[in-house]
């Protein structure tokens, strides 16, 4: 597996979708990142990999979860996956999760809810070293229209409100998990008020699908 020689590259770590396409849409324009889904399918992309340069992970994951992953990085007989800088994704009153996960080698955190700003920082401060002390020349203002987004997906009525525009934000990195939890209402308004739209849902159903594949 190769990657690009122009940027740095950030290994994203959790088993959810919409937490690795939030956080690829705020880091993609200067860093290369590469998703995984769980410690294990982390470890594989560690070492297949040409060049890793730092790691985002979740804690809580199926087949290894963060524990798991960043004592297997620590323990690596190479020194460019043992040496790598390891940030932990945990909720802000989650201390215990902290104190271990920096017991098994983790560098840094970012707390939950998270702003692309502070994701920003965090990628250039655990880079900036490689990059000869240059930080990466992000523009934040490109991120504007994310910056109130948070890591954990927004619940309906966020998102309509950011929808509506009397929130800041969008809901881009979660509108399939928003569409399928909203689907279950409006097969029950179909049925039950008669809309004749079987066609439609199974349109929508089926391109829904597509993409949780």
């Amino acid at each position: 597996m190769s990657v690009s020689e122009d940027q740095f590259t950030i290994l994203v770590v959790d088993d959810s979708r919409t937490v690795r396409a939030a956080i690829n849409k705020i880091l993609r324009s200067t860093y290369t990142i590469v998703e995984a889904e769980d410690g294990e399918d982390a470890w594989t992309k560690l070492v297949e990999l040409e060049k890793v340069h730092m790691v985002i992970s979740d804690i809580m994951m199926p087949k290894l979860d963060g524990y798991g992953l960043i004592c297997r990085i620590r323990a690596a007989k190479q020194p460019e996956i043992s040496k790598l800088p390891i940030v932990v994704i945990t909720s802000s009153e989650d201390a215990l999760t902290r104190e271990r996960a920096h017991a098994c080698g983790a560098n840094d955190f970012i707390i939950k809810p998270v702003s692309a700003a502070d994701m920003v920082e965090r990628a250039n401060f655990h880079t900036e070293e490689k990059l000869s002390g240059k930080p990466s020349p992000l523009d934040l203002s490109t991120f504007a229209e994310i910056e109130s987004t948070v890591i954990e997906g927004p619940d309906i009525n966020t998102a309509l409100e950011i929808i509506r525009g009397a929130k800041k934000g969008t809901v881009e990195a979660f509108a399939v998990d928003l569409a399928l939890e909203v689907l279950p209402l409006l097969d029950y308004c179909n049925k039950t008020f008669e809309l004749k739209l079987d066609s439609e849902m199974e349109k929508i159903k089926s391109a829904l699908k597509k993409h949780t594949i």
